[in-house]
Formats: C-alpha cells, structure tokens, sequence
C-alpha cells in the first residue's frame, strides 16, 4: 500500500494487507501495534489501524475505529501523504455521512501543498467520481487558482459550480451562490473571446471551443436567463456565424428554443420566417433541407398563436400556402397549416368544414405514408361525431378509384360500397391502413358504446382481407428473414380490435382476455411467420402469452426482440412485470438458447447485471468526457447515471428475483440485500410507446387496456420491501443470528396509502396486509420491545381469519369448481372455466409466499430449546395445522384445473375456437370464421394451440413443485 521503494516496508505492509484479506482483523491489529510499539508512530500506521478497527463486527472496535479517524482528520499539521489520506478517505466513505469531513481533510492538505498536482488532482478526483460537487468544486477552483497556465482547470471550476447549483441536495443559497459563481465566471470566458479568431489561442480562459460555449448556455438556462442566450448567438464573437459556431444546426436550434423560451414572439416569428425563406435557386433548395426542421415551423406557428393579430396570422397562412406551392413535399409545411387551422378553429375564427377539407387534402397527398394517420388523429380531435365519421367515410371511399375500398358503410349506417381489390400500387396498402386506423379511432375506440360484436368482426375480416391481398417482397437471395412491411400493421389492428372491443359482448373484462387473445396471438404468430423481426406484433405477444398464464411462452417470445442495454430500463417491465408471481419457475430447456430465455431469475440476473455494468461505463465515460471538454455530454451522462441508480425497475427486480429465489430455490441473491433494502428516492423510465396505439386522444392507450394488473409504482415498492424485510429477519432467526430490535416496523398507512389499488392488485394488497401482521410476529420473536403482546394477539388474529378465508377460496364444489377458480381461470366456452390466466398464478403464489412465512414462524415458535420469545403452544399449533390446510387446498385446486385442461379433445376445441368467431351460425359470423381459416394456417395453428396448453402444462408442474 506504501509508496515506498524500501522492499522491508513493503513487506511488512504486505504481511499486514494479507490478514486484512484473509478476514484475520486481530492478527493485522497485531502487526500494526507490533510497528508502532517499536518506534514506527507513522500517521499511515495509525489511519491503517483506524480503519482496520472500524471494519471489526463489534460495536466497541468500531467506535475506537471512528475516534481515531476523526482525531487524524483533526491532526495539525494536516496530513500531505498521499496513501494516509487515501486510507482516511476510505473509513470515512464506510462510515457514510463524512461528506464535510472529507471535503476538509483534502482541502487542508491542499493548502498545506498548493504546488503538490498529484494530491489536488486526487482530491479533485475522489470528489468528482463520488458525486460530491461541493468538494469536487473546491478542488476544481484550488487547481484553477494554483495552475492558472493549464485552462482545463478554469472550466473544471466552472462546471463543478454549475453542477453544484443544479443539484437537488443544494440548499436553495447554494444554488444561488454556486449559479451566480459559474455564470460570472462563463461570462468572463464568453467576455475574453477576441475580435480577431487568430488571437483566440492567446487567450487562455476565453471560449474557444462549442462545447465550452454550450457550458455557458446550460448555465443561462438554468438561470432562465433566455433571451440573454438569443442574444449571446446574434453576437458577433460567439453567434451563430462566428468561427467557433460556423452556423452548426443544432446552435441555431437553441437560439430558436430561447425565443421561444423567452417568449420573445416577433423575434421569433420573424428569425424562423427567414429561416424557411422559400428557395429561388437549386443552391437554397439544398440549403432548406436542412431548415425545413419541424422545430422551425413550431416556433413559426407558435409564434403566431401568441401574437394573434389577425393581419399576423392571415400573412403567415399566405405564405405557408406559398411555401407548399413552391416545396410541395414539405411534410412540416403541411403540418403548420393544420395546426394554424385547427387554432383557428378552435378560437372560434373558422369553421370546422375548412379544417376538413384541409385534413382531406393532406390525406391525399400523405395517404402513402405511415405518419398520415398519427398527424391526422391530432388535427380532428375535438370535431364532433358527424365531422370526424364524414372524414373517415371520405378517407375511405377515396380509396374505391385505386383499387381499395376499406370503409363497411353498413357497419356505421353511412353510405358506402365495400370493395376488397387486389393491389396494383405498391403503396395503396398503407392508403388502406391509414384509413382503417382513422375508422377504428373515430369510429370505434371514440364510440366505444357502439363497437358491436358485428361491427368489430367486420373490422377484422377487412383487415385481414387486405392483408391477404397486399403482395410482400420476394426474399432476396442470401437473406434469412425478409424485413417488416407496412402491411403488418394490418394484423396488429385486427388483434388489437379482437382484444379492445370484445368486452363489448363478453360479460366480465376478465373474460375478454380469454378467446379474444388467445385469436389474437393466433393472428400475430400469423404475422411474425412473415415479419419475425415485427417489434410490435412481438412485443403483444409477449403481454398476451403473459395474461394468458403461459409464463414460459412469454420468456420465448421475449428473447425474440434481442433486448439490450438501456432496453432494460425501459423496455423489459414488459415482460418481468409481475412474472415473479406468474412464471418463477424454470421451463425445460430450449434448444439453441440462452439460459435466460427460459429461466426467469438467469433473465432478471442478465437484466440486474446491465444497471451494475452501466454503472461503471459511465463513470469511466464521465471522467474521459470531462478531460476531453465535453461538459454537456457529461451532464447527461450523470443524469443518466442517477437514474439508472434509482431506477424503479432495478429496484423491482432486485426484490422479484429475491421473491423467484424464496419461491422456487436457484442462486443465492444475496448480492441485492442494500438494492432490496434502499428507500431513496425512485425515477421512473418506463416507456410504452413500442405498442401502437390507435385510440381515440380521449381514451386511454391500447397498451393501458392489456397491463397486467395496475402499474406498479412506489406504493408496490414499499410494500414488496416489507416481504423482504420479512424473509430477511425470519432467515436470521431460523440460523439464530443475532438481529437488531431497534428497527421500527412500518404502519399500514406507511406502505399502503388509499390510492394503492391505482398501483396493486387486490391480492398484492391483501399479501401486503398479512406480511405486515407476520413482520410483528417476527419482531417480537425477536426480542423487540416495540411489539406488545397486545398487538401480537390481534396479528395472530388476523392472520387466522386469513388462513380460513383461503381455505373457503380454495374450497372445490361438487363440480370441482372453487370461487378462485371461477374468478381467474381463462373461460375457453360461456361459464366454463378451462384453463389457468396470470390472475391465477398471481393470486396463488403470493398466498404460496405468505404461507412460507407463516411456516417459517411456527417453526421458529415450536422449536424446542429456541432463544426468541415466547408465543402460545396452541395458537402456533393451530396456525401449522392451517397453513397445511390452505396449502394442500391450493395443491388440489391447481391439480382440478389442470384436470380441465387436460381433458381429450382439448387441443382440436382450442384451435376450433380461434376459428370459430362467434360460434354462431348467423352469416356474419361463418363470414368472420372464412376470412380467419383463409389467413390463417391451420398447420401453424395447431403448433400455437399446442405450445399454448404445453406452456400452462408446464406453469402447473412449476406450481405443484413449490414446497414449504
């Protein structure tokens, strides 16, 4: 550890560090004290020893272990030597809190040394890679003041002043005096750039590169000193002409955001109207590519808006239509004059007729592109019912003299012949989409009340008619897999239509999610036949197979989307959401894939394994972008680090793939401990926009309609902490460790406010319940003195009622039938309930979960010659005798419906039922039945059926392997 060259200190030191390792504290105290004894009083020697003390197990080392570091913090003169200070540093991060402690010893030897580079460049980097700005700041300014020739130092300080003054733990004076501190000196750098660029490298601290001009724009903004940045870039040494910013794009779109900003509207119209000046040669046509920026026609419109001078807006609306004229491919054009429109409308200025008519115009110059329909949805919200259904009557009925009619006019009581013709147009297809899309959001999802079971079935027949008739592009030679097509999203809008609208008809929202989705992963498995790679149809499926219970089918489908890195963070809640409680348990293996795409703790392991190596990618990146002067991108690299580390869903998965391991066995998971036990603050990045969403704007997204359960948020978090609390303190005293009896057990109200059923599913909720009452059995087993015997009646009382509760759920009738059963099971027929769906498995693994402590408890209790305190022989017995009743019950109950499941014929009625539509024999539904047997293969279809029952098959073998 020693700097020295001196090869015996090095070896007493390396005598020292070995016992350290070996976990051999008192002999490595002997050493020490053997040195120090003959003479060797070095402070390096007595921080070793410090910090060796404090590492003891024992409260008593550990306190001597604190004094004496804080006594050498103390020490004058202070300490200069590099390894003792590196040592001190260490205890106090280990002792935690010492933030001001360790920003003082540093600074002290700073001063003691203000030539000494190493030791400041030290300090600077402790501070800066343990995320303490203060000290990392103070370092900075030392180096800038003792190292005035090396400029770097001047914008470190700088920085570190403005990270200082944006951080959430500054007090709101330091945010005021850091702020002021980093804009004066930024100021002063912007103030030094000379006139003439070949004087610039004379001037050390001016700016003279973008990304030192963009640290003193972050400053202003922060400030929200805006119209100062506009001002900054129409100057003449730092403005958008100058040498160091050559016009980039992305400073011009800072200048247009600062108008914006400063709400500086004339300005702002007038620099964003000449940035779209409409091109009089090939020159500027090339040059508009560029400006032709949805960012420009926004503050452009916006701009307007707030001005709202009729002369204003009649001159810009003239010259949009110019620009149209001249630039008639301009897809933010056309947008800018929809949006003035439908202000314009809504203000009360126009008619609604002349919003669509301008809606029906960019339909027919934007019907062959995919966006069409996400601008238009945006444009008629707010129309009335007649306007928006005339609109899509129009859309459709448009497509009649191309080739495709796609509106069913006898559907909606409109006036309209369905024509279905092959596809000459290698585009009409998506005419065709987007106009199907504008149906099902106006026409459905708006009147929702009204999406028979006729009407959706007739939706889907066209969709998957055009589907069929759309030609796809032959494979070329060499290639594996041919890519998306726009046509795809046919199939997703049929799925989505079976899945959205069938609680129309069906009784229970529960039993939508029966045969609508198992049709719909039918016609998506149809899909991905040709487009594997089809994010959308994938990403469905795996929430599908995930309702439907079929927890190793979802796994499957999941390692199909090849999520990575950031992904985790906010793509794969898709999957792991509650999987803990639906599929923990390991599927046979699979060939040729990786083990986590059919274990699921390998799955959360790989997805907890990203957040640790991001960790450390980007603190390397941090400090490399810092030495190179990329001040913003390190900004954003330490906003991503602290939301990574306080993401929600690696918090949710450290405590799932803790909760997979009690269940189910596998790995230790002891390496999550402080991730399951962290209650700081959570940061949400959960993305949903990979499902398409076709719904009305007043309705909530598709995605919202097939979670499953409600999304779980910090309330789920406080709860799930309470669980693991639970085990964690129920481990300890079953291997008869010593446990602390200070910890306070939380209230009712701490983990479960009135508004947890937003987040929690009733039986995470009743499951948060009965853990809190067996967390105070637990803590008074254990000898804590904040639980009375009082409260540990009625806990004993509580859990009894709950015991016998699940016995009545779990309770079969003469027709092998239990109320959990009738209340989850996935209804394959009217009143039949046929197979497990996720509400199940759900349901039944948390009770599983809370027996185990239950067990767990009466064990403890029971157990002749324990040291814990004392509960009623009688009432524990008891309480065994219960939870092997409920146990066995929920054993019984699981093997009925298994029974059903399995019944002969079962896989010929599953694949019937896709078919099937309606059942009825009326001539819609053979209709629906024809177009569903033309689109789908019946070979493919029995494999899905198939893989469907051997994945519930293999959910029930996962369940009845769960013991006590």
């Amino acid at each position: 550890m020693s700097a020295t060259n001196d090869a015996v200190f090095y070896r007493r030191n390396k005598q020292i560090q070995d016992a350290i390792d070996g976990q051999n504290l008192k002999q490595a105290l002997q050493l020490i004290e053997k040195r120090m004894k003959k003479g060797e009083e070095s402070r390096f020697l007595k921080a070793w020893k410090a910090d060796i003390l404090y590492r003891h197990a024992d409260d008593a080392h550990r306190q001597r272990g604190l004094a004496e570091t804080l006594n050498l913090c103390k020490a004058e003169p202070p300490t200069t030597d590099l390894d003792t200070l590196e040592i001190l540093q260490e205890t106090l991060q280990k002792i935690g809190g010492q933030e001001a402690t360790m920003r003082g010893l540093w600074e002290k030897a700073a001063k003691a040394k203000p030539q000494d580079l190493e030791l400041q460049l030290r300090w600077f980097s402790y501070g800066f890679e343990g995320d303490d700005w203060k000290s990392a700041q103070k370092a900075a300014m030392s180096l800038q003041s003792n190292f005035p020739k090396t400029r770097k130092y001047y914008f470190w300080a700088i920085f570190l002043s403005y990270l200082v003054a944006i951080d959430a733990n500054s007090s709101e004076p330091e945010r005021k005096l850091f702020g002021t501190l980093a804009y004066r000196m930024a100021s002063k750098a912007a103030d030094s750039v000379p006139t003439n660029p070949k004087e610039l490298l004379s001037t050390p601290r001016a700016i003279q590169s973008a990304e030192e001009l963009l640290l003193l724009i972050k400053i202003c903004e922060s400030q929200e000193r805006h119209a100062e940045v506009a001002k900054l870039l129409d100057s003449e040494n730092l403005g958008l002409n100058s040498r160091i910013v050559q016009n980039d794009w992305p400073f011009v779109g800072t200048k247009l955001s600062s108008l914006e900003k400063a709400e500086m509207w004339t300005e702002g119209l007038f620099y964003a109207r000449g940035l779209l000046a409409i091109p009089t040669s090939e020159a500027e046509e090339k040059t508009l590519q560029e400006r032709d920026d949805w960012a420009v026609w926004s503050v452009l419109v916006t701009s307007v808006q707030r001005i709202n001078n009729v002369e204003t807006t009649a001159e810009i609306t003239q010259f949009i239509d110019e620009f149209i004229k001249a630039v008639p491919k301009s897809r933010n054009a056309q947008l800018a004059r929809l949006d003035l429109l439908q202000w314009s409308v809504q203000s009360g200025t126009l008619k609604s007729e002349e919003l669509i008519n301008a809606c029906q115009d960019y339909f027919n110059h934007n019907k062959n592109k995919l966006y069409c329909f996400g601008d238009l949805r945006k444009c008629l919200f707010g129309l009335d019912k007649e306007s928006t259904a005339s609109f899509v009557q129009y859309v459709s009925g448009a497509q009649g003299s191309e080739g495709k009619v796609c509106f069913h006019a006898r559907s909606f009581g409109l006036t309209c012949q369905l024509t279905i013709l092959q596809v000459n147009d290698p585009f009409e297809d998506v005419a065709a989409i987007n106009a199907l899309k504008l149906e099902y959001c106006f026409l459905l999802s708006a009147n929702e009340a009204d999406a028979s079971q006729q009407k959706v079935e007739d939706f889907v027949s066209r969709c998957l008619q055009i589907f069929r008739s759309t030609k796809r592009p032959e494979r070329a030679a060499g290639a594996s897999t041919i890519e998306s097509q726009p046509s795809d999203d046919l199939c997703l809008l049929a799925a989505m239509s079976l899945i959205r609208f069938s609680g129309n008809w069906v009784g229970s929202p529960e039993r939508v999610m029966n045969t609508s989705l198992i049709r719909a992963a039918a016609i998506l498995e149809r899909l991905v036949l040709d487009s594997p790679h089809n994010y959308n149809a994938l990403l469905l499926l795996v929430r599908i197979y995930l309702r439907l219970g079929a927890g190793s089918l979802a796994l499957k489908t999941f390692s199909k989307l090849s999520v990575k890195q950031v992904q985790y963070e906010t793509v794969a809640h898709n999957l792991f959401t509650r999987l803990a409680t639906i599929h923990p348990h390991s599927a046979p293996p699979l060939v040729s894939a990786e083990r986590k795409d059919f274990h699921p703790q390998s799955a959360f392991v790989q997805a907890l394994n990203f957040y640790r190596n991001a960790d450390a990618t980007t603190n390397r990146n941090r400090t490399n972008g810092l030495e190179y002067g990329s001040y913003v991108n390190v900004e954003g690299t330490i906003d991503l680090q602290r939301r990574l580390k306080n993401s929600i869903c690696r918090r949710m998965w450290a405590l799932d793939v803790r909760r997979i391991q009690r269940l189910v066995g596998g790995d230790p998971v002891s390496r999550y401990d402080d991730l399951a036990r962290d209650n700081t603050l959570l940061v949400d990045q959960r993305m949903f926009d990979a499902f398409m969403n076709c719904e009305a704007p007043s309705q909530p997204t598709f995605e919202e309609r097939v979670r499953l359960g409600p999304l779980p948020k910090e309330q789920w978090v406080k709860s799930a902490r309470v669980t693991d609390q639970l085990f964690s303190l129920l481990k300890d005293l079953t291997a008869q460790k010593p446990v602390s009896s200070e910890v306070d057990v939380p209230s009712l109200d701490d983990i479960l406010d009135p508004d947890a059923k937003s987040e929690m599913t009733a039986s995470e909720i009743e499951n948060a319940k009965i853990h809190l009452q067996l967390l105070k059995v637990a803590r008074f087993l254990s000898g804590s003195k904040s639980v009375s015997s009082e409260d540990i009646e009625n806990c004993l009382s509580q859990v009894e009622q709950w015991l016998e509760s699940s016995l009545r759920e779990f309770a079969l009738d003469d027709a092998k039938l239990s109320p959990i059963t009738s209340k989850t099971a996935v209804f394959l027929q009217p009143e039949t309930p046929s197979a497990p769906s996720w509400a199940y498995f759900h349901h039944i693994y948390l009770v599983l979960e809370s027996l185990k402590a239950l067990s767990m408890i009466t064990t403890i209790a029971l157990k002749k010659g324990s040291k814990v305190a004392k509960l009623p022989k009688d009432r524990m017995e008891k309480l065994t005798s219960l939870t092997r009743e409920v146990f066995e019950n929920a054993r019984v109950n699981a093997r009925a419906l298994k029974l059903r499941m399995s019944q002969s014929g079962m896989l010929s009625s599953l694949v019937d039922l896709v078919l099937g539509g309606s059942g009825s024999g009326a001539e819609d539904a053979r209709q629906f039945r024809a177009e569903l047997e033309k689109t789908l293969d019946v070979a493919a279809l029995e494999l899905c059926c198939g893989e469907l029952m051997e994945s519930w098959e293999e959910a029930f073998n996962g369940l009845m392997a769960v013991k006590l």
